[in-house]
């Protein structure tokens, strides 16, 4: 009987090793195509939800600045969010912050 090298016996070993490591990678990836699958809504077509008017607004937003808020909840959230109400800020709190922020950083002498 031939004696091995220890090279020989590590290649082996790596050789095993890669093709369990490829079989498992394989069961892996048919396991999320189930998943995914599983996951797929129905072909059922489904309803918009209702468009509702928009609340009146107490103070006038601009409409420019009504259409941004709109649009930016609608690519962040979708098409299923239902805005209730937008009005103004009238704490000032963010020009305040604001303020504080530009005044910070400046030095004092």
């Amino acid at each position: 009987m031939p004696a091995f090298s220890f090279e020989t016996a590590l290649l082996v070993l790596v050789t095993i090793g890669f093709f369990v490591l490829a079989k498992i990678v394989l069961s892996l990836r048919e396991e999320i195509r189930e998943l995914k699958a599983a996951r797929k809504p129905p072909a059922a077509v489904v309803a918009p939800a209702p468009v509702v008017a928009p609340a009146p607004v107490e103070e006038e937003v601009p409409a420019d600045v009504y259409a941004a808020i709109v649009s930016a909840i609608f690519i962040a959230l979708g098409d299923q969010q239902r805005i209730v109400s937008i009005t103004p800020d009238k704490s000032m709190a963010w020009s305040r912050e604001g303020r504080r922020n530009i005044f910070g950083s400046h030095s004092l002498r």
